[in-house]
C-alpha cells in the first residue's frame, strides 16, 4: 500500500511538472497540452472497447451452464407473469391490488393477464412457460382470490374455453 501511495504522489508531482513550461524560447513559454491528449486517447479507447466487451459478454452468455440459463429463463417467466398480473389488476374493473378478488372478476383477470402476457412476450418465452395453459396456471397462482374462487369454478372452465378466451 505505501508503494501505491508513493507512485500516486510521484505521478501527481511529475504531472504537475510536465504541465508547467516544457521549454522557454525567449520570453515565450512552450506548454504541452498532455491532458487533452490523454482525454482524446481515453475516449477513443472507450469507443473501441465497449462494443468489444458487449460482444464478449454475449458470446459468454451462450456458453453458460444449463442451470444458469434455466435460472435466467425462470426469472423472465416470473417477470412476465408478474407484469401481466399487474396489468390485469389495472385493466379489469372491480379488481384492486392488495385485496382479494372475487369470483366475478376471476375470469376477466385471467383473460386480461393472459392476453397481455401473450401479446408482449416472445414466442420462446411463452413456450418455456408451458404455453397458454402454463401461463394461465401461473397467473391463477399470482392473483389473490377470496375463498369463493377455486380451481374447479374458475381455472378449469377457463382452461376448457382457452382457445376462444384468447384473441
Amino acid at each position: 500500500m505505501p508503494l501505491a501511495f508513493a507512485a500516486l504522489v510521484g505521478l501527481l508531482w511529475v504531472g504537475s511538472a510536465v504541465a508547467a513550461e516544457v521549454a522557454t524560447v525567449g520570453d515565450t513559454a512552450v506548454i504541452l497540452p498532455w491532458g487533452q491528449w490523454v482525454t482524446a486517447i481515453a475516449q477513443t479507447a472507450t469507443e473501441i472497447l465497449i462494443p468489444v466487451i458487449v460482444a464478449a459478454v454475449g458470446i459468454a452468455a451462450r456458453h453458460l451452464p444449463w442451470y444458469v440459463r434455466m435460472w435466467f429463463t425462470t426469472q423472465r417467466i416470473d417477470r412476465m407473469v408478474r407484469l401481466a398480473a399487474d396489468y390485469a389488476l389495472n385493466a379489469v374493473e372491480g379488481a384492486t391490488a392488495g385485496k382479494a378478488a372475487s369470483i366475478d372478476v376471476g375470469y376477466p383477470l385471467l383473460k386480461a393477464g393472459l392476453e397481455r402476457a401473450i401479446g408482449s412476450s416472445p414466442q420462446w418465452l411463452i413456450d418455456a412457460a408451458g404455453g397458454t395453459k402454463g401461463i394461465t396456471e401461473r397467473l391463477f397462482r399470482a392473483f389473490h382470490f377470496d375463498e369463493t374462487v377455486t380451481d374447479a369454478n374458475t381455472l378449469t372452465p377457463f382452461l376448457e374455453r382457452l382457445p376462444a378466451a384468447v384473441k
